[in-house]
């Protein structure tokens, strides 16, 4: 292979090397030799030894590139720089827990907030069941109005107000989401009037009181008058008629109900109900209609108007139509 330079090799003139040292580089310091440079008596290698060898340059140099190491020393997989030059690890910020469940809490607030008062706001409010109160009154009397939150409004709130009018009735209250409420009432119906210490009163079928007057001479069309009722209490508008005979109280009752099914309400002028056992109607053309007790009153209702009608075909009027028997009615003229 060639002379070798020993002259950096002991002399023996010189102490000689021990084991350790006789494989010992002692010449001078390697300077730049490229280890992948192949000595000049092996040029063989250098021909089979690619070109891109020197700068790293092609496909495997690409996919296998580690990572780059600059300004620090690599030791293990791990790289450590100068302490004098490395900046300082900054600390990632900490966020009170306090602060952050307030803001959550006051996003929260602003967002109930706004559906509570903004999207679930009534903007129609729609009335069903009245006929002379106006609509206008009755949203009026109930307190709904339109840009209040519909979620505060209450059924039972609404019904109480009603109660104002002692026309109105409170069926029911329906909430269309998000902004439309729709009230449903009913109408109390005068059937009859009645005059007591000096005030007229007229009534609905369940003894309330809708209006009251000391005008006596007031007679309402259409309307029963009522004789013989014992009155306890009750006698203001909007409150009900207290009764002392609690059979008086379901006779009245009874009455204007059969006589609502059987629409005949128009046709009688005045119901006497002084003695319970011996009831007394006068229809509107002169017939007095005798009923006996209150029972049967459907079907003695129905006798009376089957023979007033064939007695008005046969040209009488006037007199007593018996119907204490409703299956064989009696027919008395008038004298």
């Amino acid at each position: 292979m060639g002379e070798e330079n020993h002259s950096s090799w002991p002399t023996d003139s010189q102490t000689p090397l021990r084991d350790w040292q006789k494989d010992s580089w002692y010449g001078p310091t390697l300077v730049s030799e490229n280890p992948f440079d192949e000595p000049e008596d092996a040029p063989e290698l250098r021909e089979m030894r690619s070109e891109n060898l020197n700068n790293r340059s092609g496909a495997f140099w690409q996919q296998n590139a580690g990572p780059q190491i600059t300004g620090g020393y690599h030791f293990g997989g791990r790289t450590t720089q100068d302490t004098a030059t490395a900046p300082a690890a900054r600390e990632p910020e900490k966020r009170h827990p306090l602060l952050l469940t307030l803001v959550c809490l006051v996003a929260a607030g602003i967002l109930a907030g706004v559906l509570y008062y903004g999207v679930f706001s009534i903007r129609n409010i729609q009335v069903i069941g009245n006929s002379q109160v106006p609509t206008s009154e009755v949203i009026r009397v109930s307190g709904l109005r339109t840009g209040m939150p519909i979620l505060s409004v209450s059924a039972e709130q609404v019904e109480q107000k009603l109660r104002q009018n002692p026309v109105l009735k409170f069926r029911y209250l329906q909430k269309d989401m998000p902004g439309t409420v729709v009230l449903a009432v009913k109408e109390r119906e005068v059937c009859c009037w009645i005059t007591w210490n000096g005030i007229m009163y007229t009534t609905d079928k369940q003894r309330m009181v809708l209006y009251e007057t000391e005008d006596l001479t007031i007679r309402p069309a259409n309307l029963v008058r009522v004789d013989g009722l014992s009155i306890r209490s009750g006698a203001l508008v909007g409150q009900t008629l207290v009764l002392d005979s609690v059979e008086q109280e379901t006779i009245f009752g009874n009455l204007f109900l059969e006589m609502k099914v059987l629409g005949c309400t128009e046709l009688i002028e005045e119901a006497d109900l002084s003695n319970v056992s011996s009831l007394l109607l006068t229809t509107r053309d002169g017939f007095t209609v005798a009923m006996g007790d209150a029972q049967n009153l459907h079907a003695k209702l129905r006798a009376m108007l089957i023979t007033r009608e064939e007695l008005l075909s046969r040209g009488y009027q006037g007199g007593v139509i018996n119907v204490i028997l409703p299956e064989t009615p009696v027919y008395s003229p008038a004298v």
